[in-house]
Parts: structure tokens; sequence; C-alpha cells
């Protein structure tokens, strides 16, 4: 895919709720270096939903699309193998497309991401080279961007997830690497009779751009899944060591996209933890992100390219 692309964006998670936005260069070849390019972390802002951003009115702005779960309409063909996208997710991408002129979408499919709540909000967000969605629990109807998503509490949300194209697949790696950081000191200890799971103590704690986001201690039980590296944080003990075998069972019987990627659970986020998932495929970056360890993973799994339901694009 050739893409010319450097997008600003951010991702802002808040407690349980999350909120995606993003902003674009309208040049053909945007620099990477450019001085507003620099992307903001999920932590962000994590304390005050009131005030969380809306994603920019545009073309893809329109607000007349009722979103619910619980929709029988017919609004997009179901897969052989009996996957299918939600009629609200199928409104949020094709909104998205309106605008965006990236050529693979991904978004989670039903049965395996499938939220039990009243009803979906959702806040839509795409530019030339970005597509961002971020999910909520409301207690009725309400239209794509809504104003009263902004106004929800903090345990409303339910995830997002965000595709970035980059000018080439290098740019697209650096950027997962940065935002996917890891420190790490040794010697580990093992967790599994195999060796597999092993357990760390963190360096300077958990480094997204240059902050600290918990308090130690804390350690990392890391191991690896194919071309995947997962993290589990938390403060030593049986509970965090369950954990991460929870996360190994879940991922012996659900295939994560085959791609480069990587998974970090459960970092205490000043007492918001968040579940990260990112990977690239080609020159783009993709993330899925909530504060329920098993929303994120669902909705990784489950992702597929809209409308075709490929695995890989």
């Amino acid at each position: 895919m050739n893409r010319f692309a450097v997008t600003i964006y951010s991702s802002i998670v808040i407690s349980g709720a999350l909120v995606g936005c993003a902003a674009s260069s309208n040049l053909a070849k945007p620099s990477y270096n450019q001085t507003n390019a620099s992307p903001i972390n999920e932590a962000d802002n994590a304390t005050n939903v009131a005030n969380a951003s809306t994603p920019p009115v545009g073309p893809n702005s329109i607000t007349t699309n009722q979103i619910t779960n619980q929709s029988t309409e017919n609004t997009s063909s179901q897969h052989s193998d009996g996957i299918h996208f939600a009629p609200y997710i199928v409104r949020a991408m094709e909104q998205a497309r309106q605008t965006t002129k990236m050529s693979a979408l991904f978004a989670p499919t039903e049965p395996i991401f499938q939220p039990h709540v009243p009803f979906v909000g959702v806040k839509e967000y795409a530019s030339d080279w970005i597509y961002s969605i971020s999910l909520f629990s409301t207690t009725t109807a309400v239209p794509i961007n809504d104003p009263s998503l902004d106004k929800l509490p903090n345990n409303a949300g339910i995830g997002m997830f965000r595709g970035t194209d980059y000018f080439d697949h290098h740019q697209a790696m650096e950027d997962f690497a940065s935002q996917f950081k890891v420190d790490k000191v040794g010697p580990p200890a093992k967790v599994d009779a195999n060796g597999v799971m092993k357990q760390y103590q963190t360096g300077q704690q958990y480094i997204l751009n240059g902050s600290t986001n918990y308090t130690s201690p804390q350690n990392v039980i890391e191991w690896q899944e194919g071309k995947w590296i997962i993290d589990v944080f938390g403060a030593p003990s049986l509970d965090f060591i369950n954990t991460a075998k929870q996360v190994a069972s879940f991922l012996q019987s659900h295939e994560l996209p085959p791609t480069d990627g990587r998974i970090i659970i459960n970092p205490d986020l000043k007492g918001k933890p968040i579940t990260k998932i990112g990977w690239v495929f080609g020159d783009t970056f993709y993330v899925c992100a909530s504060s329920s360890m098993m929303n994120a993973l669902d909705m990784a799994v489950s992702m597929r390219e809209y409308d075709n339901y490929n695995v890989v694009p």
C-alpha cells in the first residue's frame, strides 16, 4: 500500500471512558517531524470525563444514525463463518470511510466482541490518514457523536479502536515501538515450568512519551506468542500471576492478528487501569484499548477488515 501520511492524533483514556480524537495535515506528503506531530498517550487528561475532547465537526460528523446493540436491522452481510459487524459498527465505519483515504479499515466483529450493555453510543472521527471509534454504554439510543457522550460517568467507556497510516512501514513500526515501550530489569524469575513466562521488575517504571504512569513497586510478566509480545503488570502476587495465565489461556483459543504486535495489560494509571493492544500491517498502525482487559482482548482477536472480513489487508 502506498500511503503518504503522518497524522497528528490523541487518544484519551478517562477511567472507564475512552475517547479518541485526531487531526491531520492536508499536505500530500506531510513530514513525520512536523512540530505538532508528536503523539499524546492514552493516559493524558485521565481524570476529567466532562472535558473529554469531541472529534472535530466535519463532513463525517453527521448525527442522524441511532446507535444500539439491540437492533435487528440487517445492515451488513454475515460472513460464512458466522462473524458479522454489529449495526452500530456498520454505521460508524460507513461514516468514517466517507472521509478517510485509508484503504484498510479494521473493526471488531460479533459474536466474539459483544458488549452486554443496554445501548452502545459511538464517537467517530476520521480524516485522510486516521480513523478512531470510541464506544460507550448508554441507557438510550443516541446519534453518532452526540454531545451527551461527553457527559457520561467514568465507567461508561467500553473501549476504542483506531488505525493510522504512515509514510512507510518503518515509521509505522517506529511509532508502534515508542507507544508500546516497556523497560525491564533482571534477572527474570520463571513464572511457569517451561520458562516461557518470565517475571521482571520494571526499570524506570512504565514509560509512555517520557512520563511514568504508575507507582512502584510494579513487576511485569512477559512472554511471546508468535510475533506478539505480551506484558502483564501488577504488584507481585498470586492474583498477578493468575491474570497472566488467564491471558495465556485466552490466547490459546483465540488468534491475534497475524503480524507484529504487543499487548500491555493494566499498568496502574493512577488507579485507572487500561489494556492497550497494538499491531502493524504494512504502513498502518492499529490500536485497541479498554479499561476492561477482556473487552480489549475481545476487540483485538475479532478485528476484521471492513467490510470484506479479511484477517490481513
